[in-house]
């Protein structure tokens, strides 16, 4: 008998895999794009100073300006493309088992108010937070320090083999709020407290857990434990802007 070999992998999560891997450290031989760029500047400047005469203040004043008009140049373009990131820290803390420990509903309230505010960081960050309470709440994810968002939406596909890929793109959107200098946006923040919100009024197939694994990498919904569909991405129940 030829065993049977892994389950295929969703798209968005081989996608994910893939673009997580490539970014590690061990791939990146380049000095990096700031590195570079401030290099660039350093030699045009040397070049420039190199060639002035030291009895024209006209030339130095000029070289002068030049410069600071090149750094705020470099800047805005390292700012509009996310090197720089307009905000340094969240405004909450990103670890999944952080303290103090809230309830998954006051996690998921506090993510809508932060979405609502325009706080899509913070927002994605609460969401996912939300999700993995929900479940450690449950008994259907043992939270443990040092969890990753990916690890944790690992284990969260098991009960939830169904929304394995949503689940994964919102592993991807809390990993951008937290750690990219690029920003999580708003739909990204409200589709991954939708994706909490649902999981939390919906029953887990606990015949995937049983058998070790996902059956599953459909996007079609897992029942809910109230009767409803499959999580809405336009009506208003999140009480957050669409």
């Amino acid at each position: 008998m030829i065993p049977a070999g892994p389950p295929p992998l969703d798209p968005d999560e081989a996608r994910s895999r893939i673009l997580e891997e490539l970014a590690k450290a061990e791939y990146d031989n380049s000095p990096g794009f700031v590195d570079w760029l401030l290099g660039q500047i350093e030699q045009w400047y040397t070049n420039l100073v190199a060639g002035i005469d030291g009895s024209s203040a006209a030339q130095a004043g000029i070289a002068v300006l030049l410069l600071l008009a090149l750094l705020v140049v470099a800047f805005l373009v390292l700012r509009r493309t996310g090197m720089i990131r307009r905000s340094h820290s969240l405004a909450v803390a990103p670890e999944l088992d952080a303290d103090p420990v809230l309830t998954a509903a006051e996690l998921r309230e506090a993510s809508r108010s932060a979405i609502t505010s325009g706080r899509f960081d913070d927002g994605a960050v609460l969401a996912l937070r939300s999700l993995v309470r929900d479940l450690d709440q449950r008994t259907l994810l043992d939270v443990s320090a040092g969890l990753t968002a990916h690890e944790a939406a690992e284990r969260a596909a098991l009960s939830y083999p169904d929304l394995r890929g949503r689940i994964q793109r919102g592993a991807t959107a809390f990993d951008t709020a937290a750690y990219s200098p690029r920003h999580a946006t708003e739909k990204q923040a409200d589709d991954l407290l939708r994706l909490a919100e649902y999981i939390a009024d919906s029953a887990p197939d606990l015949t995937a857990v049983d058998a070790g694994g996902p059956t599953s990498t459909s996007e079609s919904e897992p029942r809910s434990a109230n009767g409803s569909g499959s999580p809405s991405t336009s009506g208003s129940r999140t009480g957050v802007r669409s």
